[in-house]
C-alpha cells in the first residue's frame, strides 16, 4: 500500500520542495510556515543546537499545521528536552501548530493571533483493508490528540472530539480561557488588515496575512531597527542546517590549516577574513625567511669560495718555490682548476707527484775517457735525445765530461 504523507492541516497531495523556515538568534528558535515531511529533523538539530548552550529556550512560532510525523518529532523533541522552553505564538498556530504548543507549559500567544484545532487528515491509494489501514491510523492520531487537549484543558472527551469535527477557530483571549496558553502578550506588530473572520478565509490566508506582517523587510537595512521584530531579527544572522553544515566544515578546513601552517593568531571560530588575513601573513614570513636564508647563504658560499681560492693560491705559490720555478700562466689555470672542482687536497697530492727528483747515483757510471769527445759533435742533443740516441756515449758523458752532464741532468729534471 502506499500512503500519501499524513497532514494535520488540509489534504495536500504531494510534499512541496519547500521547507519550514527556521531561524536562530541568542537562545530564540523561530519556526514560520509549513511543517514538511522532514522539518522534524530539522527542528531537533537547531533546538540541540541551542540546547547545548542555554538552559532558557524561547520557540516563537507561526504555523498552519503539517505533517503530522514531522510535527510529533517536535513535540517529543520539547517534551524531552532538559531547557526550560517558553513556546510564542507570534500569529497562528494551528493544526499541527495547536498541538505542537501542548508540549511545553509556558505558552505565550500575541493579542491578535490565533489557534486552530481540527482532526488530521489524509489520503492512501489501494484496496479497501490499504484505506482501512489508513483510516485506523488517522483514529490513532486523533485519539492521541484527544487526550493532550483533555489534559490540557480539563475538557470532558465529548467536548474535545466536538473541536476536532471542524476547523475550531480560537482567538488569543478563548485559548488563554481554555488553558491552551498561559498568557497573552502585545503583538509585536500592528495589524494593518481589516478585522476578519478566520473560519471565513481558512488557515492559509490567515497564515500569509501574518507572514506578510512578520518577515517583511524594508530597504535599506538601515530602517531594521524600527519596523523590525524579534521574529524577524531572527531570521537577520541564522545559519540554515546547509548553511551551518557548510559552516562546520569549513571550520575543520580552518583547523587543518591553522595546525598545518602553525597559525597562533587565529582559530577554527574566526572570520574567513582573519584566517586568510593570517594565512597570508604566514606566506609573506615564510617568504622573507627565505629571502633571508638565500642571503645568507649567498654570503657563506661567497666567502667559503675566497677561503679556498686562498688556499689553492698559497698551495701553488708553495709548490712552485719548493720546485724553484715559476709557473706559467697556463700551468697555474691548470692548477687552480684541480683545486676548485678536485679540492686541495687533490691538488696537494698532485704536486707531490711534480716535486724536484732527487739525481740517481753516477758513481758507478764514471769511467776515465777523453774530456770533449763523447759530446763532439751533438751539442745540441738533450738529455732525452742522448737517452733515446746514444745511452752509452751518455753514461761516458757522465764519467769524461761530468759537468755537461750536470746541466743536461739538471735541464731534465728541474
Amino acid at each position: 500500500m502506499i500512503y500519501q504523507p499524513l497532514f494535520l492541516s488540509f489534504n495536500i497531495a504531494e510534499k512541496s520542495s519547500k521547507h519550514m523556515i527556521f531561524g536562530i538568534k541568542d537562545n530564540t528558535l523561530t519556526m514560520y510556515g509549513t511543517i514538511w515531511e522532514y522539518d522534524g529533523q530539522d527542528f531537533v538539530y537547531y533546538l540541540n543546537q541551542l540546547e547545548s548552550k542555554y538552559s532558557e529556550i524561547t520557540i516563537r512560532m507561526h504555523t498552519y499545521g503539517g505533517s503530522v510525523f514531522a510535527g510529533n518529532l517536535m513535540c517529543n523533541a520539547i517534551e524531552r528536552s532538559n531547557a526550560n522552553i517558553t513556546i510564542i505564538i507570534d500569529g497562528l498556530a494551528a493544526s499541527m501548530g495547536a498541538v505542537i504548543i501542548l508540549s511545553s507549559k509556558n505558552v505565550k500567544i500575541v493579542n491578535n493571533g490565533y489557534v486552530m484545532i481540527h482532526a488530521p487528515s489524509s489520503g492512501s491509494y489501494g484496496n479497501a483493508k490499504d484505506h482501512e489501514s489508513a483510516a485506523k491510523l488517522l483514529r490513532l492520531m486523533e485519539q492521541n490528540f484527544t487526550e493532550k487537549l483533555m489534559l490540557r484543558t480539563g475538557k470532558s472527551k465529548d467536548e474535545v472530539m466536538a473541536w476536532l469535527d471542524t476547523d475550531t477557530w480560537l482567538s488569543a483571549q478563548e485559548a488563554l480561557d481554555l488553558g491552551l496558553v498561559s498568557e497573552v502578550i502585545p503583538a509585536s506588530v500592528e495589524t494593518v488588515y481589516p478585522s476578519f473572520i478566520p473560519e471565513e478565509v481558512g488557515e492559509t490566508e490567515v497564515f500569509n496575512m501574518y507572514a506578510a506582517l512578520l518577515t517583511s523587510i524594508p530597504t535599506p537595512a538601515v530602517s531594521l531597527m524600527k519596523y523590525s521584530t524579534p521574529a524577524v531579527n531572527a531570521f537577520m544572522d541564522f545559519p540554515t542546517q546547509e548553511t551551518q553544515s557548510q559552516s562546520n566544515f569549513n571550520d575543520d578546513m580552518k583547523q587543518l590549516l591553522i595546525t598545518a601552517l602553525a597559525l597562533h593568531t587565529v582559530n577554527a571560530q574566526s572570520s574567513d577574513t582573519a584566517v586568510i588575513g593570517a594565512i597570508q601573513q604566514k606566506i609573506n614570513d615564510l617568504e622573507a625567511e627565505k629571502r633571508t636564508a638565500e642571503t645568507a647563504k649567498t654570503t657563506a658560499e661567497a666567502k667559503l669560495k675566497e677561503y679556498e681560492d686562498g688556499r689553492i693560491k698559497a698551495i701553488i705559490d708553495g709548490a712552485a718555490a719548493g720546485l724553484g720555478k715559476t709557473f706559467t700562466e697556463d700551468e697555474r689555470k691548470t692548477y687552480e682548476t684541480i683545486g676548485a672542482t678536485s679540492g686541495v687536497e687533490a691538488l696537494e697530492l698532485v704536486f707531490k707527484t711534480v716535486s724536484k727528483p732527487q739525481a740517481p747515483n753516477i758513481s758507478a757510471a764514471i769511467q776515465v775517457g777523453n774530456k770533449g769527445a763523447v759530446t763532439a759533435g751533438r751539442e745540441g742533443w738533450d738529455f732525452a735525445q742522448w737517452q733515446k740516441e746514444d745511452p752509452k756515449g751518455l753514461e761516458k758523458m757522465a764519467t769524461q765530461e761530468p759537468e755537461k752532464f750536470k746541466n743536461l741532468f739538471n735541464a731534465k729534471y728541474q
